[in-house]
């Protein structure tokens, strides 16, 4: 199914390059229109199905639909507002925009789909291909392209520096990951000097609990408790980047999870254009474990399903 999936949306995407997207005309906005129905619904179906085949059969079908509507002449300039379950982030200069989702594969696992639309009149797309299983020993240390992609739900995108002469940006992913476990992902992206999307960057300076420094993370990721609800987000007014610091608890499986437990931790952007962690912040903690912060009944998750949040 994964190679299925993954080649399917590889042979769909074009690769051409052409003139930045003009304006759209009437007609293809109501066809594009009527095409984001048919994709909401598959979607739905996607998302909350409790049939496994009814699931793939719908990922498959969403996949083939979004490029067949992106395939539409400027269709750059439409943005989709009523689609849920694939979350659609403009770049800040509005030169490319991110297409992701997720996959409930099994119960103990997610796979990620995606893709990088560029602002042109033609459709110019680039697949991302989720070869997260294959990273999970160092996840926090890898590099690789848009063909060996982490694999989350991207829900913002900021400018971060410049690095080696590279402009590059953060990006803000979340992963459901497992049945007892989510992720938050703070991962680096840029365009190589042959303007190729690029995932994974040194571009931090944090340290382990124990104080020592780490010089060689490429993105930061917190694991965490599937009921806990955890913090990581830009702060405009400062230009930081505020996480929630992690610390071990008991799971419901007996094993260990981790856990929010007051405090938080802060980087932020100095001369050489790493971001380096400051002292921590809000610094409150908890003499023991906390108790999980359950998610809020009424809540929506980064899919727009209700009982979560992010």
């Amino acid at each position: 199914m994964k190679f299925f999936f993954t080649t399917y949306l590889t042979l769909l995407c074009s690769t051409l390059i052409f003139s930045q997207a003009g304006e759209l005309k009437a007609a293809d906005r109501i066809a594009l229109k009527a095409a984001e129905a048919d994709l909401l619904a598959l979607s739905y179906t996607m998302n909350m199905d409790s049939v496994d085949d009814a699931r793939f059969r719908a990922c498959n079908l969403l996949i083939k639909g979004l490029v067949k509507a992106l395939k539409t002449p400027n269709s750059f300039r439409y943005d989709f507002p009523e689609l849920r379950g694939v979350n659609i982030l403009n770049a800040p200069d509005n030169s490319f925009r991110f297409f992701t989702w997720e996959l409930h594969v099994s119960e103990d696992h997610y796979r990620h789909y995606g893709a990088i639309q560029y602002n042109t009149s033609e459709l110019k797309l680039v697949p991302l291909i989720d070869r997260g299983d294959k990273l999970k020993q160092n996840p926090e240390t890898t590099t690789g392209t848009n063909e060996d992609w982490i694999g989350y739900v991207a829900y913002n995108i900021i400018p971060a520096g410049v690095f080696n002469d590279t402009p590059y940006y953060f990006l803000f992913g979340h992963d459901h990951y497992g049945e007892f476990s989510s992720q938050k992902i703070l991962d680096v992206f840029y365009f190589d000097d042959q303007g190729r999307p690029r995932f994974g960057l040194p571009v931090f300076a944090i340290y382990t609990p124990e104080g020592h420094l780490l010089e060689d993370h490429t993105r930061i990721l917190l694991q965490y408790s599937a009921e806990a609800r955890v913090a990581l987000r830009h702060e405009p007014e400062t230009g930081r980047i505020i996480y929630e610091n992690l610390v071990l608890a008991k799971g419901p499986d007996d094993g260990p999870i981790s856990l929010p437990d007051g405090s938080y931790h802060a980087i932020e952007l100095g001369k050489d254009g790493r971001w380096h962690e400051v002292s921590k912040i809000f610094s409150h903690t908890y003499e023991k474990a906390p108790v999980e912060r359950v998610k809020v009944a009424g809540d929506v998750d980064i899919l727009g399903r209700p009982g979560g949040g992010q």
